[in-house]
Protein backbone atom coordinates (compact mmCIF):
# COMPACT_ATOMS: atom_id res chain seq x y z
CA UNK A 1 0.00 0.00 0.00
CA UNK A 2 2.61 2.76 -1.48
CA UNK A 3 -0.16 5.32 -0.71
CA UNK A 4 -0.25 4.77 3.12
CA UNK A 5 1.96 6.80 5.15
CA UNK A 6 2.44 5.57 8.71
CA UNK A 7 4.26 7.40 11.20
CA UNK A 8 5.98 6.16 14.69
CA UNK A 9 7.24 7.82 17.64
CA UNK A 10 8.51 7.44 21.04
CA UNK A 11 11.44 6.58 22.83
CA UNK A 12 11.54 2.67 21.90
CA UNK A 13 11.59 3.80 18.19
CA UNK A 14 15.33 3.48 18.04
CA UNK A 15 14.82 -0.13 19.49
CA UNK A 16 12.41 -1.52 17.27
CA UNK A 17 14.75 -0.03 14.16
CA UNK A 18 17.79 -2.12 15.87
CA UNK A 19 15.25 -4.68 15.63
CA UNK A 20 13.44 -5.08 12.79
CA UNK A 21 15.38 -2.85 10.20
CA UNK A 22 13.70 -0.22 7.93
CA UNK A 23 13.53 -0.29 3.88
CA UNK A 24 16.09 1.98 2.66
CA UNK A 25 15.01 4.69 1.14
CA UNK A 26 11.44 4.52 2.30
CA UNK A 27 11.65 6.09 5.74
CA UNK A 28 11.95 9.82 6.79
CA UNK A 29 13.23 10.45 10.18
CA UNK A 30 12.54 13.31 12.35
CA UNK A 31 15.01 13.68 15.85
CA UNK A 32 12.42 15.42 17.95
CA UNK A 33 13.29 16.99 21.43
CA UNK A 34 11.26 18.93 24.39
CA UNK A 35 10.32 22.36 23.36
CA UNK A 36 12.72 25.03 23.36
CA UNK A 37 12.32 28.47 25.14
CA UNK A 38 11.44 30.03 22.16
CA UNK A 39 8.05 27.63 21.85
CA UNK A 40 7.56 27.93 25.24
CA UNK A 41 7.30 31.58 24.67
CA UNK A 42 4.93 30.81 22.09
CA UNK A 43 2.53 28.61 23.74
CA UNK A 44 2.00 31.27 26.65
CA UNK A 45 1.62 33.94 23.67
CA UNK A 46 4.05 35.96 24.42
CA UNK A 47 4.52 36.85 20.70
CA UNK A 48 6.21 40.64 21.71
CA UNK A 49 8.58 38.94 23.65
CA UNK A 50 9.15 36.61 20.57
CA UNK A 51 9.29 39.39 18.30
CA UNK A 52 12.00 41.00 20.72
CA UNK A 53 14.07 38.54 20.62
CA UNK A 54 14.02 36.66 17.12
CA UNK A 55 15.46 39.69 14.94
CA UNK A 56 17.29 41.27 17.82
CA UNK A 57 21.44 42.29 16.91
CA UNK A 58 23.70 41.26 19.42
CA UNK A 59 25.38 45.00 19.44
CA UNK A 60 22.57 46.67 21.08
CA UNK A 61 21.23 46.08 24.84
CA UNK A 62 17.35 44.47 24.67
CA UNK A 63 14.91 47.07 26.49
CA UNK A 64 15.76 46.22 30.62
CA UNK A 65 11.85 46.19 30.82
CA UNK A 66 11.91 42.47 28.36
CA UNK A 67 15.43 41.41 29.68
CA UNK A 68 13.58 41.40 33.45
CA UNK A 69 10.59 39.84 31.91
CA UNK A 70 12.64 37.32 29.80
CA UNK A 71 14.60 36.20 32.62
CA UNK A 72 11.44 35.57 35.14
CA UNK A 73 9.97 33.53 31.81
CA UNK A 74 12.88 31.59 31.46
CA UNK A 75 12.90 31.22 35.40
CA UNK A 76 9.37 29.40 34.57
CA UNK A 77 10.63 27.22 31.88
CA UNK A 78 12.94 26.02 34.23
CA UNK A 79 10.43 24.61 36.99
CA UNK A 80 8.28 23.03 34.40
CA UNK A 81 10.52 22.15 31.55
CA UNK A 82 9.73 21.39 27.80
CA UNK A 83 7.86 18.15 28.27
CA UNK A 84 4.46 18.83 26.13
CA UNK A 85 2.05 17.94 28.64
CA UNK A 86 3.76 19.71 31.66
CA UNK A 87 3.77 22.55 29.59
CA UNK A 88 0.10 22.14 28.36
CA UNK A 89 -0.72 22.24 31.97
CA UNK A 90 1.18 24.96 32.86
CA UNK A 91 -0.65 27.18 30.53
CA UNK A 92 -3.64 25.96 31.57
CA UNK A 93 -3.42 26.32 35.17
CA UNK A 94 -0.41 27.68 35.97
CA UNK A 95 0.21 25.55 39.07
CA UNK A 96 3.45 24.07 39.45
CA UNK A 97 2.16 21.09 41.90
CA UNK A 98 0.13 19.69 38.87
CA UNK A 99 3.21 20.01 36.65
CA UNK A 100 5.49 18.11 38.81
CA UNK A 101 2.37 15.59 39.17
CA UNK A 102 3.08 14.89 35.58
CA UNK A 103 6.49 15.03 35.85
CA UNK A 104 6.44 12.40 38.25
CA UNK A 105 3.94 10.44 36.10
CA UNK A 106 6.39 10.60 33.02
CA UNK A 107 9.32 9.84 35.17
CA UNK A 108 7.69 6.73 35.95
CA UNK A 109 6.84 6.07 32.63
CA UNK A 110 10.59 6.14 31.32
CA UNK A 111 11.38 3.74 34.46
CA UNK A 112 8.58 0.81 33.57
CA UNK A 113 10.28 1.03 30.08
CA UNK A 114 13.21 -0.67 31.08
CA UNK A 115 12.33 -3.93 30.77
CA UNK A 116 10.83 -3.25 27.64
CA UNK A 117 14.47 -2.51 25.93
CA UNK A 118 17.35 -3.88 29.00
CA UNK A 119 18.04 -7.18 30.12
CA UNK A 120 16.88 -8.39 33.42
CA UNK A 121 20.20 -8.05 34.81
CA UNK A 122 20.33 -4.37 33.74
CA UNK A 123 17.69 -3.14 34.78
CA UNK A 124 18.91 -2.27 38.74
CA UNK A 125 21.95 -0.34 37.03
CA UNK A 126 19.45 1.31 34.89
CA UNK A 127 17.10 2.37 37.56
CA UNK A 128 20.59 3.49 39.69
CA UNK A 129 21.72 5.45 36.72
CA UNK A 130 18.66 6.85 36.30
CA UNK A 131 18.65 8.28 39.40
CA UNK A 132 22.52 9.52 39.89
CA UNK A 133 23.01 11.13 36.79
CA UNK A 134 21.21 14.16 37.57
CA UNK A 135 23.55 14.55 40.35
CA UNK A 136 26.67 14.83 38.10
CA UNK A 137 25.17 17.51 35.65
CA UNK A 138 27.64 19.75 34.66
CA UNK A 139 30.57 17.98 35.75
CA UNK A 140 32.96 15.06 33.63
CA UNK A 141 31.17 11.75 34.40
CA UNK A 142 32.62 9.65 36.53
CA UNK A 143 31.77 6.24 37.23
CA UNK A 144 33.21 5.93 40.36
CA UNK A 145 31.27 8.50 41.85
CA UNK A 146 27.68 5.63 41.05
CA UNK A 147 27.36 4.25 44.50
CA UNK A 148 27.93 0.57 45.17
CA UNK A 149 30.51 -1.56 44.19
CA UNK A 150 29.97 -1.42 40.38
CA UNK A 151 32.27 -1.69 37.86
CA UNK A 152 31.81 0.86 34.37
CA UNK A 153 31.98 -2.49 32.27
CA UNK A 154 28.61 -3.07 33.98
CA UNK A 155 27.69 0.78 33.82
CA UNK A 156 28.47 1.87 30.20
CA UNK A 157 26.36 -0.23 28.39
CA UNK A 158 23.59 1.01 30.18
CA UNK A 159 24.38 4.64 29.52
CA UNK A 160 24.32 3.68 26.16
CA UNK A 161 20.83 2.66 26.57
CA UNK A 162 19.39 5.67 27.87
CA UNK A 163 21.17 7.62 25.03
CA UNK A 164 19.46 5.09 22.33
CA UNK A 165 16.16 5.69 24.54
CA UNK A 166 16.61 9.39 24.09
CA UNK A 167 16.40 10.23 27.79
CA UNK A 168 19.79 11.56 28.29
CA UNK A 169 22.81 12.96 25.96
CA UNK A 170 26.18 12.62 26.03
CA UNK A 171 28.31 15.66 25.59
CA UNK A 172 32.10 14.16 24.28
CA UNK A 173 35.38 15.87 24.95
CA UNK A 174 36.69 17.27 21.78
CA UNK A 175 40.39 18.31 20.95
CA UNK A 176 38.04 20.71 18.57
CA UNK A 177 40.98 20.98 16.41
CA UNK A 178 38.59 20.95 12.65
CA UNK A 179 35.50 19.73 11.45
CA UNK A 180 33.51 17.79 11.90
CA UNK A 181 34.09 17.81 16.16
CA UNK A 182 32.96 13.72 16.56
CA UNK A 183 36.39 13.15 14.87
CA UNK A 184 38.53 14.36 17.61
CA UNK A 185 36.74 12.90 20.43
CA UNK A 186 37.97 11.10 23.41
CA UNK A 187 35.40 8.82 24.37
CA UNK A 188 35.65 7.96 27.66
CA UNK A 189 35.13 11.69 28.39
CA UNK A 190 31.97 12.87 28.31
CA UNK A 191 29.19 14.76 30.31
CA UNK A 192 25.79 14.11 30.28
CA UNK A 193 22.76 16.10 29.93
CA UNK A 194 19.84 14.73 30.75
CA UNK A 195 16.30 14.96 28.01
CA UNK A 196 14.57 18.00 30.27
CA UNK A 197 16.15 19.99 33.06
CA UNK A 198 12.98 19.95 34.96
CA UNK A 199 12.50 16.18 35.09
CA UNK A 200 15.96 15.90 36.04
CA UNK A 201 15.30 18.14 39.25
CA UNK A 202 12.14 15.95 39.61
CA UNK A 203 14.45 12.97 39.85
CA UNK A 204 16.66 14.62 42.40
CA UNK A 205 13.46 15.46 44.46
CA UNK A 206 14.35 19.63 44.12
CA UNK A 207 11.82 22.05 45.14
CA UNK A 208 10.63 23.81 41.61
CA UNK A 209 8.93 26.42 43.54
CA UNK A 210 12.59 28.06 43.70
CA UNK A 211 12.72 29.28 40.44
CA UNK A 212 8.96 31.03 40.43
CA UNK A 213 9.53 32.94 43.77
CA UNK A 214 12.92 33.79 43.91
CA UNK A 215 15.40 36.54 42.57
CA UNK A 216 17.83 36.31 40.35
CA UNK A 217 20.29 34.64 42.43
CA UNK A 218 18.15 32.00 42.32
CA UNK A 219 19.97 31.12 38.54
CA UNK A 220 23.35 32.30 40.01
CA UNK A 221 23.05 29.27 42.94
CA UNK A 222 22.15 26.61 40.01
CA UNK A 223 25.01 26.83 37.52
CA UNK A 224 24.75 23.52 36.61
CA UNK A 225 21.31 23.13 36.00
CA UNK A 226 21.57 26.18 33.61
CA UNK A 227 24.73 24.61 32.10
CA UNK A 228 22.31 21.49 31.20
CA UNK A 229 19.27 24.38 29.58
CA UNK A 230 21.50 25.61 27.13
CA UNK A 231 22.52 22.02 26.11
CA UNK A 232 18.86 21.71 25.99
CA UNK A 233 18.36 24.33 24.05
CA UNK A 234 21.41 23.44 21.58
CA UNK A 235 19.65 20.53 20.53
CA UNK A 236 16.61 21.76 20.09
CA UNK A 237 17.34 24.36 17.62
CA UNK A 238 19.29 21.61 15.99
CA UNK A 239 18.58 20.41 12.46
CA UNK A 240 15.42 17.55 13.05
CA UNK A 241 17.27 15.70 10.05
CA UNK A 242 20.23 14.40 11.60
CA UNK A 243 20.96 13.53 15.26
CA UNK A 244 23.09 16.40 16.59
CA UNK A 245 25.83 15.71 19.44
CA UNK A 246 26.98 17.67 21.46
CA UNK A 247 30.73 18.61 22.72
CA UNK A 248 33.04 20.30 25.33
CA UNK A 249 36.49 21.44 25.46
CA UNK A 250 38.63 20.16 28.47
CA UNK A 251 42.36 21.27 28.72
CA UNK A 252 43.79 19.21 31.97
CA UNK A 253 47.03 19.71 32.82
CA UNK A 254 48.44 20.13 36.60
CA UNK A 255 49.37 23.73 35.80
CA UNK A 256 46.71 24.96 33.83
CA UNK A 257 43.63 23.76 33.95
CA UNK A 258 40.29 24.93 31.48
CA UNK A 259 36.71 23.95 30.40
CA UNK A 260 34.84 25.30 27.75
CA UNK A 261 31.10 24.37 28.34
CA UNK A 262 29.64 23.41 24.65
CA UNK A 263 31.72 23.38 21.12
CA UNK A 264 29.52 23.90 18.32
CA UNK A 265 29.63 24.80 14.73
CA UNK A 266 28.39 27.59 12.89
CA UNK A 267 28.71 27.78 9.01
CA UNK A 268 31.34 25.64 9.68
CA UNK A 269 33.39 27.65 12.29
CA UNK A 270 34.25 26.55 15.28
CA UNK A 271 32.71 28.30 18.16
CA UNK A 272 33.01 27.96 21.92
CA UNK A 273 30.43 28.57 24.02
CA UNK A 274 30.77 29.47 28.10
CA UNK A 275 27.65 29.17 30.42
CA UNK A 276 27.31 31.64 33.36
CA UNK A 277 24.43 31.46 35.77
CA UNK A 278 25.25 35.05 36.72
CA UNK A 279 26.47 37.85 35.08
CA UNK A 280 29.89 35.79 34.60
CA UNK A 281 32.64 38.53 33.84
CA UNK A 282 35.33 35.85 34.39
CA UNK A 283 36.02 33.60 30.68
CA UNK A 284 39.62 32.67 31.84
CA UNK A 285 38.46 29.50 29.86
CA UNK A 286 37.39 30.82 26.84
CA UNK A 287 40.32 33.14 26.42
CA UNK A 288 42.76 29.89 26.71
CA UNK A 289 40.28 28.10 24.05
CA UNK A 290 40.84 31.12 21.80
CA UNK A 291 44.49 31.25 21.86
CA UNK A 292 44.57 27.53 21.27
CA UNK A 293 42.52 27.68 18.08
CA UNK A 294 42.84 30.94 16.33
CA UNK A 295 40.82 29.56 13.57
CA UNK A 296 37.74 29.73 15.67
CA UNK A 297 37.18 34.07 15.55
CA UNK A 298 34.79 34.38 18.68
CA UNK A 299 33.15 32.87 21.51
CA UNK A 300 29.73 32.84 22.77
CA UNK A 301 29.06 33.51 26.90
CA UNK A 302 25.61 33.11 27.46
CA UNK A 303 24.52 34.74 30.87
CA UNK A 304 21.84 36.89 32.83
CA UNK A 305 23.62 40.07 31.58
CA UNK A 306 21.91 42.03 28.08
CA UNK A 307 23.87 41.73 24.52
CA UNK A 308 27.04 42.69 24.36
CA UNK A 309 30.17 42.66 22.48
CA UNK A 310 33.44 43.29 24.14
CA UNK A 311 36.56 42.46 21.39
CA UNK A 312 35.81 38.43 20.35
CA UNK A 313 33.56 37.70 23.18
CA UNK A 314 29.90 37.92 22.24
CA UNK A 315 27.57 38.09 25.03
CA UNK A 316 24.14 36.76 24.94
CA UNK A 317 21.23 36.38 27.57
CA UNK A 318 20.54 32.61 28.56
CA UNK A 319 16.88 32.76 26.65
CA UNK A 320 18.53 33.96 23.65
CA UNK A 321 20.31 30.52 22.22
CA UNK A 322 18.20 30.73 19.37
CA UNK A 323 19.48 33.58 17.67
CA UNK A 324 23.42 32.94 19.12
CA UNK A 325 23.30 29.96 16.94
CA UNK A 326 21.38 31.08 14.27
CA UNK A 327 22.16 30.03 10.93
CA UNK A 328 21.43 27.53 7.97
CA UNK A 329 20.95 24.44 10.53
CA UNK A 330 18.87 26.39 13.37
CA UNK A 331 15.15 25.58 13.06
CA UNK A 332 12.34 27.99 14.30
CA UNK A 333 8.66 28.37 15.07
Amino acid sequence: MPELHVIAAGSLLDFAIESVGVPVGRVEFLYMYPLSFLEFLYTLDENILIKAITPHVIEKPISSIAHDRLLQLLKEFLAVGGMPEVVHAWVKEKNIVTCVKIQRTLINTYRQDFNKYAKKSQIKYLDLLFDHIPLQLGKKFKFSAVPGEFRKRELSPCIDLLATAGIIHKVYHTAAQGVPLGAQIDPDEFKIVFLDVALAQAILGLDTTEWLLSSEQSLINKGALVEAFIGQELLAYSSPLQKQQLYYWLRDERTAQAEVDYITTIKQVIIPIEVKSGSGTTLKSMHIFLEKHPRSPYGIRFSTQNYSVHENIYSYPLYAVCMAIKNERATFI
